[in-house]
């Protein structure tokens, strides 16, 4: 994943643990490469294809040897199987909006619950999840920190970190939204004397 690299991970801790400095917030921040594999897109695709390429041997004015039909039929299949599984822009156009929302949706909880987010004292684990694939931020906390925190700071926090994509290096504004809601943390969730570290900030889970 680029930019996301060794440096780059030792910053997002480091800012991690600032806001947690500042608050009683348990800050996760997850980034994946995608959320689904998506196959069966992949295989819709290359049935189609492989329809359209038998089609026009069946239907063309031209006649053609059988055994070169079933060769170029069969390998339109698999070749274009794997082009559409390999190019994530062309693959990206065949998954709606909805289906890709969703495939987040249960992979961020999915790790919220692996990862014993939910088992803070005061329920106040604060999952950031990044899936690259679908351009989506999925941001899931835990009961105690949304209801100490407004609906419409949630909403506005929501809008805010979707907008990474539009930008050239979303690592980078990544780092700089985590950073810039240090202070609605700390106004909502002020920081307490001795606090602990429940959540250890370099959690990598694999599902």
């Amino acid at each position: 994943m680029k930019h996301f690299d060794e440096n780059y991970k030792t910053n997002l801790y480091k800012t991690i643990e600032n806001i947690e400095s500042h608050s009683q917030a348990e800050i996760v921040v997850m980034v994946k490469k995608s959320s689904s594999h998506y196959k069966h897109v992949s295989l819709w695709f290359a049935f189609v294809f492989m329809i359209v390429v038998y089609s026009f041997f069946m239907f063309a004015p031209i006649e053609f040897n059988v055994y070169h039909m079933y060769f170029f039929v069969i390998s339109s299949f698999l070749l274009s199987y794997f082009v559409h599984s390999l190019l994530d822009s062309f693959r990206s156009l065949f998954i709606s909006r909805l289906a890709k929302q969703k495939s987040v949706e249960i992979s961020a909880r999915a790790i919220f619950q692996k990862a014993g987010i939910g088992h803070t004292k005061n329920r106040i684990g604060i999952l950031f999840y990044v899936s690259l694939f679908e351009k989506i931020v999925y941001i899931l906390p835990d009961s105690g920190a949304e209801s100490a925190i407004p609906n419409a700071e949630w909403e506005s926090m929501r809008e805010d970190f979707a907008s990474i994509f539009v930008t050239k290096n979303v690592a980078s504004s990544l780092l700089e939204k985590l950073n810039a809601y240090k202070f609605v943390f700390n106004k909502y969730l002020h920081p307490i004397y001795n606090d602990i570290n429940e959540l250890a900030d370099d959690l990598n889970i694999d599902l």
